[in-house]
Protein backbone atom coordinates (compact mmCIF):
# COMPACT_ATOMS: atom_id res chain seq x y z
CA UNK A 1 0.00 0.00 0.00
CA UNK A 2 1.61 3.18 -1.06
CA UNK A 3 -0.91 5.68 0.30
CA UNK A 4 -1.11 6.61 3.96
CA UNK A 5 -5.23 5.74 4.40
CA UNK A 6 -7.39 3.76 6.98
CA UNK A 7 -6.57 -0.04 6.10
CA UNK A 8 -9.57 -2.55 5.88
CA UNK A 9 -9.52 -2.92 9.74
CA UNK A 10 -10.82 -0.21 11.53
CA UNK A 11 -7.94 2.05 12.68
CA UNK A 12 -5.18 4.67 11.63
CA UNK A 13 -2.13 5.33 13.67
CA UNK A 14 -0.11 8.02 12.69
CA UNK A 15 3.54 8.42 14.60
CA UNK A 16 3.95 12.02 15.37
CA UNK A 17 6.77 14.00 12.79
CA UNK A 18 8.66 14.85 16.15
CA UNK A 19 9.13 11.53 17.28
CA UNK A 20 12.09 11.25 14.54
CA UNK A 21 14.78 13.93 15.50
CA UNK A 22 15.82 16.65 12.82
CA UNK A 23 18.99 15.36 12.13
CA UNK A 24 18.00 11.49 12.17
CA UNK A 25 15.23 12.62 9.63
CA UNK A 26 17.98 14.51 7.32
CA UNK A 27 20.08 11.54 7.42
CA UNK A 28 17.32 9.35 6.37
CA UNK A 29 15.42 11.38 3.68
CA UNK A 30 18.92 11.71 2.11
CA UNK A 31 19.23 7.76 1.69
CA UNK A 32 14.93 7.24 0.74
CA UNK A 33 15.44 10.16 -1.95
CA UNK A 34 18.77 8.18 -3.27
CA UNK A 35 16.01 4.75 -3.51
CA UNK A 36 13.72 6.71 -5.76
CA UNK A 37 10.72 5.40 -3.80
CA UNK A 38 7.37 6.35 -3.92
CA UNK A 39 8.09 8.05 0.04
CA UNK A 40 10.43 10.24 0.94
CA UNK A 41 9.89 11.35 3.95
CA UNK A 42 11.12 9.22 6.92
CA UNK A 43 8.10 9.25 9.25
CA UNK A 44 5.76 8.58 6.40
CA UNK A 45 8.12 5.79 5.44
CA UNK A 46 7.93 4.44 8.93
CA UNK A 47 4.12 5.04 9.33
CA UNK A 48 3.48 3.05 6.64
CA UNK A 49 5.03 -0.39 8.00
CA UNK A 50 2.78 -0.39 10.93
CA UNK A 51 0.64 -3.56 10.65
CA UNK A 52 -0.78 -4.07 14.29
CA UNK A 53 -1.32 -2.14 17.28
CA UNK A 54 -2.11 -3.47 20.57
CA UNK A 55 -3.41 -1.14 23.48
CA UNK A 56 -6.26 -0.68 26.47
CA UNK A 57 -6.89 -3.54 28.66
CA UNK A 58 -6.99 -4.47 32.07
CA UNK A 59 -6.42 -6.97 35.04
CA UNK A 60 -6.99 -7.79 38.30
CA UNK A 61 -10.48 -5.67 38.55
CA UNK A 62 -11.99 -8.41 41.23
CA UNK A 63 -10.91 -9.69 44.57
CA UNK A 64 -11.72 -13.14 45.85
CA UNK A 65 -12.92 -14.09 49.02
CA UNK A 66 -13.48 -17.98 50.27
CA UNK A 67 -16.82 -18.55 52.20
CA UNK A 68 -16.28 -20.01 55.41
CA UNK A 69 -18.47 -21.84 57.91
CA UNK A 70 -20.67 -24.81 57.42
CA UNK A 71 -24.07 -23.05 55.89
CA UNK A 72 -25.22 -23.70 52.46
CA UNK A 73 -27.16 -21.62 50.37
CA UNK A 74 -29.12 -23.93 47.16
CA UNK A 75 -30.51 -21.04 45.85
CA UNK A 76 -27.20 -19.11 45.34
CA UNK A 77 -25.00 -22.22 44.95
CA UNK A 78 -22.92 -20.60 47.83
CA UNK A 79 -20.91 -23.51 49.61
CA UNK A 80 -18.61 -23.47 52.32
CA UNK A 81 -15.01 -23.19 50.70
CA UNK A 82 -16.61 -21.79 47.66
CA UNK A 83 -14.83 -18.46 46.54
CA UNK A 84 -17.05 -15.37 45.58
CA UNK A 85 -15.76 -12.40 43.75
CA UNK A 86 -15.94 -8.52 44.38
CA UNK A 87 -14.69 -5.14 42.66
CA UNK A 88 -11.29 -4.78 43.61
CA UNK A 89 -10.85 -1.35 45.66
CA UNK A 90 -8.28 0.02 43.52
CA UNK A 91 -8.77 2.95 41.37
CA UNK A 92 -10.39 1.73 38.16
CA UNK A 93 -7.75 3.67 36.21
CA UNK A 94 -4.61 1.81 38.48
CA UNK A 95 -5.67 -1.08 36.76
CA UNK A 96 -5.60 -0.17 32.99
CA UNK A 97 -2.57 -2.00 31.90
CA UNK A 98 -1.07 1.37 30.26
CA UNK A 99 1.20 0.22 27.63
CA UNK A 100 1.03 0.02 23.61
CA UNK A 101 2.44 -2.23 21.46
CA UNK A 102 3.15 -1.36 17.50
CA UNK A 103 4.51 -3.39 15.09
CA UNK A 104 5.97 -2.76 12.24
CA UNK A 105 6.86 -5.12 8.72
CA UNK A 106 10.56 -5.08 8.67
CA UNK A 107 12.08 -3.33 5.67
CA UNK A 108 14.88 -3.85 2.67
CA UNK A 109 17.79 -2.80 4.99
CA UNK A 110 15.60 -2.50 8.33
CA UNK A 111 15.69 1.17 7.55
CA UNK A 112 12.74 1.37 9.90
CA UNK A 113 13.72 -0.61 12.10
CA UNK A 114 17.05 1.69 12.76
CA UNK A 115 14.81 5.03 12.59
CA UNK A 116 13.20 3.85 15.85
CA UNK A 117 16.55 2.68 17.35
CA UNK A 118 18.42 5.89 16.75
CA UNK A 119 15.24 8.14 17.60
CA UNK A 120 15.22 6.08 21.15
CA UNK A 121 18.83 6.54 21.68
CA UNK A 122 18.45 10.61 21.18
CA UNK A 123 15.31 11.35 23.09
CA UNK A 124 16.80 8.77 25.83
CA UNK A 125 20.34 10.58 26.35
CA UNK A 126 20.27 13.06 29.55
CA UNK A 127 20.66 16.27 28.25
CA UNK A 128 17.31 16.18 26.51
CA UNK A 129 14.18 17.33 27.72
CA UNK A 130 10.80 15.49 28.41
CA UNK A 131 9.01 18.69 26.37
CA UNK A 132 10.72 18.24 23.78
CA UNK A 133 9.80 14.15 23.37
CA UNK A 134 6.55 13.04 21.93
CA UNK A 135 3.90 14.60 23.58
CA UNK A 136 0.92 12.07 22.53
CA UNK A 137 0.21 9.29 19.40
CA UNK A 138 -3.35 9.32 18.09
CA UNK A 139 -4.92 5.99 17.16
CA UNK A 140 -7.89 6.67 15.26
CA UNK A 141 -11.46 4.29 15.22
CA UNK A 142 -12.93 4.23 11.68
CA UNK A 143 -16.42 3.41 10.90
CA UNK A 144 -17.80 1.46 7.96
CA UNK A 145 -17.18 4.20 5.58
CA UNK A 146 -13.95 5.03 6.51
CA UNK A 147 -14.65 7.94 8.51
CA UNK A 148 -13.28 8.65 11.87
CA UNK A 149 -15.73 8.30 14.97
CA UNK A 150 -13.60 8.25 17.75
CA UNK A 151 -10.28 8.54 18.61
CA UNK A 152 -7.88 7.64 21.42
CA UNK A 153 -4.53 10.21 22.79
CA UNK A 154 -1.82 8.07 24.25
CA UNK A 155 -0.63 10.76 26.63
CA UNK A 156 2.84 11.39 27.20
CA UNK A 157 4.07 7.72 25.46
CA UNK A 158 7.37 6.50 26.56
CA UNK A 159 9.38 3.80 24.33
CA UNK A 160 9.61 1.16 27.10
CA UNK A 161 11.35 -2.17 24.56
CA UNK A 162 12.07 -2.95 21.55
CA UNK A 163 12.66 -6.57 20.01
CA UNK A 164 15.91 -7.64 18.91
CA UNK A 165 16.82 -7.37 15.41
CA UNK A 166 16.92 -11.30 14.32
CA UNK A 167 19.37 -12.24 10.99
CA UNK A 168 18.60 -15.51 10.00
CA UNK A 169 20.32 -17.58 6.97
CA UNK A 170 18.17 -20.21 7.35
CA UNK A 171 14.84 -18.19 6.44
CA UNK A 172 13.92 -17.21 2.61
CA UNK A 173 14.70 -13.15 2.35
CA UNK A 174 11.88 -11.92 0.83
CA UNK A 175 9.45 -13.79 4.12
CA UNK A 176 7.62 -11.27 5.72
CA UNK A 177 8.91 -10.58 9.26
CA UNK A 178 8.01 -7.55 11.71
CA UNK A 179 9.43 -5.96 14.82
CA UNK A 180 7.38 -4.28 18.27
CA UNK A 181 7.98 -1.64 19.89
CA UNK A 182 6.38 -1.28 23.13
CA UNK A 183 5.66 2.17 24.73
CA UNK A 184 4.34 2.88 28.48
CA UNK A 185 2.46 6.09 29.00
CA UNK A 186 1.02 7.99 31.69
CA UNK A 187 -2.48 8.46 30.73
CA UNK A 188 -5.24 8.72 27.93
CA UNK A 189 -8.33 9.99 26.63
CA UNK A 190 -11.08 8.82 24.88
CA UNK A 191 -13.13 11.19 22.30
CA UNK A 192 -16.33 10.75 20.37
CA UNK A 193 -16.03 13.14 17.06
CA UNK A 194 -18.70 14.51 15.45
CA UNK A 195 -19.82 14.52 11.95
CA UNK A 196 -18.73 17.77 10.62
CA UNK A 197 -15.24 16.78 12.26
CA UNK A 198 -14.99 13.21 11.09
CA UNK A 199 -12.55 14.83 7.58
CA UNK A 200 -9.65 15.17 9.89
CA UNK A 201 -6.73 13.64 8.57
CA UNK A 202 -4.82 12.06 11.78
CA UNK A 203 -1.85 14.56 11.73
CA UNK A 204 -0.83 15.51 15.38
CA UNK A 205 0.63 18.56 15.19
Amino acid sequence: MLALKGRQDGYKLLLPKEFIPEHINEKYSKILREQRGFINKPIDFLNETIQKIEVLGFNNATVGQTFPGKDVNSKSFAYPGNEAYYRSAANPQALIDKTLNIHFKHTLGYLNYFMVFESFLYHYSREQKYKNMPQEIAIDLLNEKGSIYARIIIEKPLIDGIDMLSLDYTKPIAESQTFQVTFKYSSFDYQFIQAEESNWNGEVE
